[in-house]
Protein backbone atom coordinates (compact mmCIF):
# COMPACT_ATOMS: atom_id res chain seq x y z
CA UNK A 1 0.00 0.00 0.00
CA UNK A 2 0.77 3.44 -0.68
CA UNK A 3 1.74 6.04 1.72
CA UNK A 4 1.81 9.87 2.40
CA UNK A 5 3.42 11.55 5.23
CA UNK A 6 2.30 13.73 7.89
CA UNK A 7 4.80 15.99 7.85
CA UNK A 8 5.06 17.61 11.34
CA UNK A 9 5.86 17.11 15.48
CA UNK A 10 3.31 14.99 16.91
CA UNK A 11 2.97 16.55 19.66
CA UNK A 12 0.99 19.42 17.71
CA UNK A 13 -1.81 17.47 17.12
CA UNK A 14 -2.81 17.09 20.59
CA UNK A 15 -2.54 21.09 21.31
CA UNK A 16 -4.55 21.46 18.05
CA UNK A 17 -7.72 20.05 20.38
CA UNK A 18 -7.60 22.43 22.55
CA UNK A 19 -7.57 25.61 20.19
CA UNK A 20 -10.20 27.85 21.06
CA UNK A 21 -12.29 27.42 18.21
CA UNK A 22 -15.79 27.76 17.85
CA UNK A 23 -17.62 25.09 15.68
CA UNK A 24 -18.81 27.53 12.66
CA UNK A 25 -14.76 29.51 12.25
CA UNK A 26 -13.70 25.77 12.40
CA UNK A 27 -16.14 24.53 9.62
CA UNK A 28 -15.32 27.88 7.91
CA UNK A 29 -11.73 26.62 7.41
CA UNK A 30 -13.29 24.30 4.97
CA UNK A 31 -15.30 26.74 2.95
CA UNK A 32 -12.28 28.66 2.53
CA UNK A 33 -10.06 26.06 1.27
CA UNK A 34 -13.14 25.48 -0.85
CA UNK A 35 -13.92 28.51 -2.53
CA UNK A 36 -10.09 29.36 -3.00
CA UNK A 37 -9.17 26.77 -4.17
CA UNK A 38 -12.52 27.89 -7.02
CA UNK A 39 -10.53 30.85 -7.27
CA UNK A 40 -7.70 29.64 -8.29
CA UNK A 41 -8.81 28.08 -11.00
CA UNK A 42 -11.97 29.75 -11.52
CA UNK A 43 -10.92 30.22 -15.61
CA UNK A 44 -11.05 26.91 -16.15
CA UNK A 45 -14.08 25.30 -13.70
CA UNK A 46 -16.67 27.65 -14.92
CA UNK A 47 -16.91 26.37 -18.28
CA UNK A 48 -17.34 22.84 -16.70
CA UNK A 49 -19.26 23.86 -13.93
CA UNK A 50 -21.51 25.26 -16.70
CA UNK A 51 -22.05 22.57 -18.54
CA UNK A 52 -23.49 21.11 -15.70
CA UNK A 53 -25.64 23.53 -14.59
CA UNK A 54 -24.07 23.48 -11.05
CA UNK A 55 -22.05 26.48 -9.34
CA UNK A 56 -19.43 26.01 -6.73
CA UNK A 57 -20.94 24.72 -3.47
CA UNK A 58 -20.13 23.41 0.07
CA UNK A 59 -22.86 20.95 1.43
CA UNK A 60 -21.67 19.99 5.45
CA UNK A 61 -23.56 17.45 6.92
CA UNK A 62 -23.82 16.20 10.21
CA UNK A 63 -24.59 12.67 11.35
CA UNK A 64 -25.70 12.48 15.07
CA UNK A 65 -25.42 8.37 15.24
CA UNK A 66 -22.56 6.27 16.06
CA UNK A 67 -20.69 8.98 17.73
CA UNK A 68 -21.42 11.21 15.14
CA UNK A 69 -19.87 12.19 11.80
CA UNK A 70 -19.12 15.22 9.85
CA UNK A 71 -19.48 15.17 6.45
CA UNK A 72 -17.81 18.35 4.28
CA UNK A 73 -18.42 17.89 0.47
CA UNK A 74 -17.34 20.48 -2.18
CA UNK A 75 -17.26 20.79 -6.13
CA UNK A 76 -14.38 23.01 -6.68
CA UNK A 77 -11.17 22.05 -8.32
CA UNK A 78 -10.27 19.06 -6.18
CA UNK A 79 -6.53 18.09 -5.21
CA UNK A 80 -3.92 16.42 -6.95
CA UNK A 81 -1.03 13.82 -5.25
CA UNK A 82 1.25 16.62 -5.13
CA UNK A 83 -1.78 19.30 -3.74
CA UNK A 84 -2.43 16.48 -1.27
CA UNK A 85 0.92 16.03 -0.44
CA UNK A 86 1.13 19.79 0.41
CA UNK A 87 -2.21 20.05 2.51
CA UNK A 88 -1.07 17.78 4.65
CA UNK A 89 1.81 19.88 5.66
CA UNK A 90 1.32 22.01 8.49
CA UNK A 91 2.29 25.73 8.31
CA UNK A 92 3.65 25.86 4.28
CA UNK A 93 1.94 28.78 3.18
CA UNK A 94 -0.40 28.28 -0.05
CA UNK A 95 0.88 28.94 -3.29
CA UNK A 96 -1.41 31.65 -3.48
CA UNK A 97 -0.25 33.59 -0.55
CA UNK A 98 -2.90 36.64 -0.55
CA UNK A 99 -5.79 34.07 -0.98
CA UNK A 100 -8.01 32.93 2.28
CA UNK A 101 -6.11 30.01 3.17
CA UNK A 102 -2.87 32.19 4.12
CA UNK A 103 -1.11 30.00 6.59
CA UNK A 104 -1.41 26.02 5.68
CA UNK A 105 -3.06 25.44 8.90
CA UNK A 106 -6.76 25.76 8.58
CA UNK A 107 -7.86 22.42 7.54
CA UNK A 108 -5.38 20.40 9.87
CA UNK A 109 -6.29 22.34 12.95
CA UNK A 110 -9.98 22.73 12.56
CA UNK A 111 -10.01 18.65 11.82
CA UNK A 112 -8.01 18.05 14.62
CA UNK A 113 -10.16 20.07 16.72
CA UNK A 114 -13.37 18.40 15.86
CA UNK A 115 -12.15 14.63 15.72
CA UNK A 116 -9.79 12.40 15.76
CA UNK A 117 -10.03 10.54 12.64
CA UNK A 118 -10.62 12.02 8.89
CA UNK A 119 -10.89 10.27 6.02
CA UNK A 120 -10.35 12.94 2.65
CA UNK A 121 -11.36 11.60 -0.62
CA UNK A 122 -10.06 14.67 -3.85
CA UNK A 123 -10.23 14.08 -7.43
CA UNK A 124 -9.20 17.32 -9.47
CA UNK A 125 -10.92 18.03 -12.40
CA UNK A 126 -8.02 17.81 -14.94
CA UNK A 127 -7.27 14.72 -13.50
CA UNK A 128 -8.88 10.86 -14.00
CA UNK A 129 -7.82 9.62 -10.10
CA UNK A 130 -9.39 9.90 -6.90
CA UNK A 131 -7.00 10.33 -4.14
CA UNK A 132 -7.89 8.85 -0.54
CA UNK A 133 -6.02 8.86 2.57
CA UNK A 134 -6.96 8.65 5.92
CA UNK A 135 -5.53 10.33 9.29
CA UNK A 136 -5.72 9.17 12.32
CA UNK A 137 -4.71 11.72 15.26
CA UNK A 138 -4.14 9.91 18.15
CA UNK A 139 -1.87 7.45 16.23
CA UNK A 140 0.04 10.68 15.29
CA UNK A 141 0.60 11.59 18.97
CA UNK A 142 1.77 8.02 19.11
CA UNK A 143 4.41 9.37 16.34
CA UNK A 144 3.27 7.34 13.59
CA UNK A 145 3.50 9.86 11.01
CA UNK A 146 2.71 7.89 7.90
CA UNK A 147 -0.92 8.04 6.38
CA UNK A 148 -2.60 5.11 5.02
CA UNK A 149 -2.76 5.98 1.27
CA UNK A 150 -4.52 4.32 -2.06
CA UNK A 151 -6.50 5.80 -5.09
CA UNK A 152 -8.56 4.54 -7.29
CA UNK A 153 -9.26 5.49 -11.56
CA UNK A 154 -12.54 7.63 -11.93
CA UNK A 155 -13.53 7.43 -15.41
CA UNK A 156 -16.08 10.52 -15.86
CA UNK A 157 -15.33 14.56 -15.50
CA UNK A 158 -15.92 15.41 -11.95
CA UNK A 159 -13.90 17.58 -9.53
CA UNK A 160 -14.36 17.27 -6.03
CA UNK A 161 -13.10 17.20 -2.40
CA UNK A 162 -14.87 14.96 0.44
CA UNK A 163 -13.87 15.49 4.22
CA UNK A 164 -15.41 12.94 6.98
CA UNK A 165 -14.57 13.72 10.14
CA UNK A 166 -15.60 10.93 13.49
CA UNK A 167 -14.69 10.20 16.83
CA UNK A 168 -15.79 13.42 17.16
CA UNK A 169 -14.98 16.13 20.17
CA UNK A 170 -18.37 17.87 20.37
CA UNK A 171 -21.60 17.12 19.87
CA UNK A 172 -24.10 19.69 17.95
CA UNK A 173 -27.73 20.15 18.88
CA UNK A 174 -30.32 22.24 17.59
CA UNK A 175 -29.16 25.27 18.93
CA UNK A 176 -25.51 25.06 18.25
CA UNK A 177 -26.61 24.14 14.71
CA UNK A 178 -28.85 26.89 14.46
CA UNK A 179 -25.89 29.15 15.56
CA UNK A 180 -23.38 27.45 13.03
CA UNK A 181 -25.67 28.36 10.23
CA UNK A 182 -26.32 31.67 11.47
CA UNK A 183 -22.75 32.49 11.75
CA UNK A 184 -21.66 30.93 8.37
CA UNK A 185 -24.35 33.19 6.13
CA UNK A 186 -23.01 36.03 8.24
CA UNK A 187 -19.49 35.24 7.16
CA UNK A 188 -19.88 34.46 4.14
CA UNK A 189 -23.09 36.49 3.01
CA UNK A 190 -20.86 38.23 -0.12
CA UNK A 191 -20.09 34.98 -1.71
CA UNK A 192 -23.68 33.99 -0.94
CA UNK A 193 -25.07 37.46 -2.66
CA UNK A 194 -22.85 37.62 -5.04
CA UNK A 195 -23.25 33.62 -6.02
CA UNK A 196 -19.64 32.66 -5.61
CA UNK A 197 -21.08 30.02 -3.77
CA UNK A 198 -24.31 28.04 -2.49
CA UNK A 199 -24.19 26.56 0.82
CA UNK A 200 -27.33 24.01 1.67
CA UNK A 201 -30.67 25.71 2.49
CA UNK A 202 -32.49 25.99 5.93
CA UNK A 203 -34.18 22.86 5.31
CA UNK A 204 -32.05 20.82 5.36
CA UNK A 205 -30.29 22.45 8.84
CA UNK A 206 -32.54 20.46 11.26
CA UNK A 207 -32.80 17.24 9.30
CA UNK A 208 -28.72 16.81 10.01
CA UNK A 209 -26.95 19.06 6.99
CA UNK A 210 -25.61 22.31 7.84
Amino acid sequence: MATIGFKFGPQVVESYRRLSYTAWHALAEFIDNSTQAYLNNRQALDPILAAHGEKLYVRIAYERENGGLLRIVDNSSGMSFAELEIAMEVARPPANPLGRSRYGLGMKTASCWLGDYWTIRTKRYDEQIEHIVNVDVNQIAKGNLTLPYHSVSVSDDSHYTIIEISQLHHKFHGRILGKIKEFLQSMYRTDLSSGLVELDSEEHLYSGII
